[in-house]
């Protein structure tokens, strides 16, 4: 029964980030189609080996690949950063001085003499011939009409759609979530601390206490406790803390800035029912969105410095709570860490949806080759220089961004299998060791020193 129930789990995870790629690949293609972008194919799947063809509409052939943690839309008319897609069509771009706006085209340019298709760097929609699903070039062998060139605008939402749809998608699980099973109630625990500031550490605080207040007011978020501390800088505070379910009083004082060297780690202990008008769910749903995104922000910008920091040690262990390459993980630890939770609280899946969502949103953004940020990043380089990126240094950033990506790809697979190997992916089993930590640390009479 235990072994149905994971594979249920499993099965669930797979079909929730299906879901989220879809819902991203969505939104390119459908704001492609409004502004009149061909759209050859849409595949569900990473866009190599074989695949099955499920039907065809809006113009457009839907496919299904054999691997299908991944998806695409082949937009072959979204300009730079699809040039590879557009060459692969037997499509030649222009060079930037190829045509300035007001001028002819040559005889070269506009075809008279010459059969292969150009495509040309302004903005006007100007049609250009297409190959034929016959031809060689045409990896997709679909049928398509005669390109046209759009303005960088359009290029950029259509680019961006898919980041926007991830964030309207975790708002909308976010809404459902409060109108049917109610606000999540956030409980913060202490996590560690740091023995390079030990001021928590000296005071007594340990690995698992529940931080219900400070002096005397009630906290339920680690941003709340962290923003008190930031604003008690130098100042004595008295937390007040459950261990092992009895209350206990703990002073310390901040250091000049509002630190105590405490890990915080924040758990979910229930939902409540919102009773409110619909307007004000709405702009609930929108304020706890932002809050989760912040999170998810503070922790990706820290990451950087880690990796750095780890470079600079000659790949020396971390200190205790800073991150490091070794907290860079994929969609194995994704699917394990959410098979978790939905066997142990299915309810808890709504913010992990959301916070993958998010996620995805987030690091799309990124201004690297081959993610929507890249290709925005290109777009802003025509639009400032009102060029686009030469042919030769466009080619050699996509290479190395390519080749890095799947550097990191290799390291994220390392991560994620060391990860579940050595158990640190097991949600029950770090509870059930930080419970053993804690008996042998604090036995039940225990007393604050």
């Amino acid at each position: 029964m235990e072994f149905l129930t994971q594979v249920l789990s499993v099965l669930l995870m797979l079909a929730i980030l299906s879901s989220l790629i879809i819902v991203h690949e969505c939104g390119h293609f459908l704001v492609a189609r409004l502004f009149g972008f061909q759209t050859p194919v849409f595949g569900f799947g990473l866009p190599f080996g074989p695949y099955i063809t499920v039907g065809k509409a809006f113009e457009t052939e839907f496919r299904i690949h054999a691997c299908l943690l991944g998806g695409y839309v082949a937009i072959p008319e979204l300009g730079d950063e699809s040039r590879q897609d557009m060459e692969a069509y037997g499509v030649a771009a222009l060079p930037a001085s190829g045509m300035v706006e007001g001028e002819e085209l040559s005889k070269e340019a506009s075809g008279e003499h010459n059969e292969t298709p150009h495509i040309v760097t302004t903005d006007a929609e100007i049609p250009i011939e297409a190959p034929h699903a016959s031809s060689k070039d045409n990896p997709y062998g679909v049928e398509l009409k005669p390109f046209r060139k759009f303005p960088i605008w359009q290029r950029a939402l259509v680019a961006f759609a898919g980041v926007g749809f991830n964030i309207i998608f975790a708002y909308l699980i976010m809404v459902t979530m409060l109108l049917t099973i109610g606000e999540p109630v956030p409980e913060t625990y202490a996590a560690g601390t740091f023995k390079s500031n030990p001021i928590a550490l000296n005071a007594g605080i340990l690995k698992g206490d529940k931080i219900v207040s400070l002096d005397k007011q009630p906290v339920k978020t680690s941003e709340e406790i962290i923003s008190y501390f930031t604003s008690h800088k130098s100042t004595p505070v008295v937390i007040q803390i459950e261990r092992n379910g009895k209350p206990m009083d703990i002073s310390m004082t901040p250091n000049a800035d509002g630190k105590v060297g405490m890990a915080l780690d924040m758990k979910n202990a229930g939902y409540k029912r919102v009773d409110r008008p619909i307007l004000e769910v709405l702009i609930l749903s929108y304020q706890k969105v932002s809050d989760l995104t912040r999170m998810m922000l503070d922790a990706l910008g820290k990451l950087p410095v880690g990796i750095m920091n780890q470079i600079l040690h000659l790949g020396k262990p971390p200190a205790a709570g800073e991150p490091g390459i070794q907290d860079v993980h994929g969609i194995l630890a994704v699917i394990y860490i959410g098979k978790d939770i939905a066997q142990q609280d299915w309810s808890q899946l709504f913010t992990f949806t959301i916070l993958i969502s998010m996620d995805l949103a987030i690091l799309n953004l990124l201004p690297w080759p081959a993610l929507d940020g890249g290709h925005l990043a290109f777009m802003a380089y025509e639009a400032i220089f009102r060029k686009p990126v030469g042919e030769k240094a466009h080619g050699e950033i996509v290479r190395w961004g390519f080749m890095s990506l799947l550097v990191l790809m290799a390291v994220i697979m390392v991560n994620d299998v060391t990860a579940l190997v050595q158990g640190k992916l097991d949600i029950k089993k770090k509870d059930k060791d930080t419970q053993q930590q804690e008996v042998k640390k604090n036995p039940a009479t225990q007393e604050q020193k």
